[in-house]
């Protein structure tokens, strides 16, 4: 009846699954290439009830540097509205000698965290891994992921912007933003090359085209160096 009131836009939210570099088994980087290749994304995408679409890009739509191009075809992992590639990913986890390896998947309270959790843990398992979730109140998940003591593995996180510039989504995966509390870089993602470039980026005084599309090429370097799995 008052439909005319009504409007709905996409939120500008990415969902990923961080890699502790720090900790095994994600400490080889054909573990985390195992993870990117074998992680069912179109399944996941399922949990949040047509509220997610699958993806493999970090920025989402409406982000400057967003690329569409990378979000099906140009995936390096695989198109992310397909199944996944299990077999190479039981590959790459036996070339590691990872084969077996115990993982805890962390996930907090809110939903559908809690389920993509569960679901990742099962996804880990089919690669040949022993994981299992773990779910946190979701009002402590941040803090705890974010303390180096808890040594968390992997997990469930995402970020809804705050401002529409690329750096509120890069300040996640900056290599010079880790400490040892109140971490945001939970897979502490330490590229040399990314970190230089926010850094560098971060120092532009206006947002234009050139610099829109440099940033879109270090969150093509991101996906395709495997530091995390966005899913949608």
């Amino acid at each position: 009846e008052y439909s005319d009131r009504y409007e709905e836009h996409p939120a500008s939210s990415t969902y990923y699954l961080f890699l502790n570099v720090r900790v095994p088994p994600f400490d080889k980087e054909q573990v985390r290439e195992a993870v990117n290749y074998g992680v069912d994304k179109p399944a996941l995408a399922r949990l949040f009830a047509g509220n997610l679409v699958s993806g493999c890009s970090f920025l989402p739509p409406g982000v400057p540097g967003y690329d569409e191009a990378l979000d099906v075809a140009d995936c390096p992992w695989g198109n992310p509205n397909e199944p996944p590639d299990l077999e190479r990913a039981r590959r790459l986890i036996d070339a590691a000698g990872a084969k077996g390896a115990k993982v805890t998947v962390w996930g907090d309270t809110l939903d559908p965290d809690d389920k993509v959790a569960a679901a990742y843990s099962d996804m880990l398992n089919e690669m040949g891994l022993d994981a299992e979730p773990k779910i946190l109140d979701a009002a402590v998940f941040n803090q705890t992921m974010g303390s180096a003591k808890t040594e968390a593995q992997t997990g469930v996180t995402g970020w809804s912007q705050d401002f529409p510039h690329p750096k509120n989504f890069f300040f996640l995966v900056d290599g010079a933003a880790i400490q040892p509390t109140n971490n945001q870089n939970f897979g502490n993602v330490d590229d040399p090359q990314i970190t230089e470039g926010i850094a560098e980026l971060s120092t532009e005084p206006e947002l234009t085209r050139e610099v829109a599309d440099a940033w879109g090429e270090l969150n093509r370097q991101l996906v395709e160096e495997g530091w995390i799995v966005p899913f949608g």
